[in-house]
């Protein structure tokens, strides 16, 4: 049986690295309408987009597992950035990426999806 979708959920977490412990909001959308959309968009992509993806991690236990593989050595070090993607850019990109392989109906369809998903998440 299918959850109803339900508003996302606030919570906080205290950074407690920095100064007087300010809060760090995390919304979790996994209830939301819009992350079942996008569940659905992400399946539809990589039917469609025909990426050869090597470097693409699903979740932190394939993560883990990758890491463990890794030969590391003291010279190394491990970063990790906060990015903000450049919508438009990313639908340009996405869309002549979809018109290689796919007609020029499947592209719109996708496009209008993902144009919905990704204005209502960064507005």
């Amino acid at each position: 049986m299918q959850k109803k979708p339900q508003p996302p959920t606030l919570k906080v977490q205290l950074k407690l690295h920095k100064p007087g412990n300010p809060i760090r909001p995390v919304v979790n959308n996994v209830s939301a309408p819009l992350y079942k959309i996008a569940k659905h968009i992400n399946n539809k992509l990589d039917a469609y987009l025909c990426l050869n993806n090597y470097y693409n991690v699903k979740n932190c236990i394939g993560l883990a597992e990758d890491l463990t593989k890794l030969k590391i050595n003291e010279n190394h070090k491990m970063m990790t950035y906060d990015i903000n993607i450049p919508i438009e850019e990313t639908l340009m990109i996405t869309k002549s990426l979809l018109l290689i392989h796919n007609d020029a109906q499947v592209t719109k369809q996708i496009i209008t999806l993902l144009e919905v998903i990704l204005q209502q998440n960064y507005c």
